[in-house]
């Protein structure tokens, strides 16, 4: 079976890596982490290669980190993953009871991404899964990689069967 690869796609500046077991690979080799800076758009493609699944995460206080899971990480993405499976994940929801954070958004009149607006995106992305956490809190975080490493080797064996079934025997 191939070994799994995993592409991150984050708002944040860095992000902890899930082991390669978390996504029922061995050895070294762990998730690509990217936060999406210009200064990457012509490296990033590079990271996508052999990509069995990919997790958009972006920022529930951070609406432009929203909007851009439409706007640029999901054409990118079919762009360059073409078939791969995807999983939305809702970051920092610590953060949506936190009075400062509150108080900034509403200064600059805006608002948190609600549960519903992820889940809203999900669809539209056609995404596999929608999840939220909080790793300040590690709420839902084990969660997410479970359910994603869930996702992946569900598809891997899916591929699989397909691959066996289009071999051709000539006798």
């Amino acid at each position: 079976m191939t070994r799994p690869h995993l592409v991150v796609i984050s708002p944040a500046r860095s992000m902890w890596a899930a082991p390669p077991q978390a996504i029922g690979g061995s050895g070294s080799q762990g998730p690509v982490s990217d936060t999406g800076q210009e200064d990457y758009d012509r490296l990033r493609p590079l990271s996508y290669q052999n990509t069995h699944l990919v997790l958009i995460c972006y920022d529930v206080m951070n609406p432009i980190s929203y909007d851009n899971v439409l706007i640029k990480w999901f054409p990118e993405v079919t762009h360059f993953c073409r078939g791969t499976p995807m999983v939305l994940i809702g970051c920092k929801t610590d953060l949506r009871k936190d009075k400062e954070q509150l108080r900034k958004l509403r200064a600059a009149q805006l608002e948190p991404i609600t549960y519903n607006q992820g889940l809203s995106a999900c669809q539209q992305i056609r995404a596999a899964l929608y999840l939220e956490c909080s790793a300040k809190f590690r709420e839902n975080v084990e969660d997410v990689f479970r359910e994603a490493a869930k996702v992946a080797l569900s598809a891997l064996k899916k591929a699989q069967r397909q691959k066996q079934r289009r071999l051709c025997v000539l006798l």
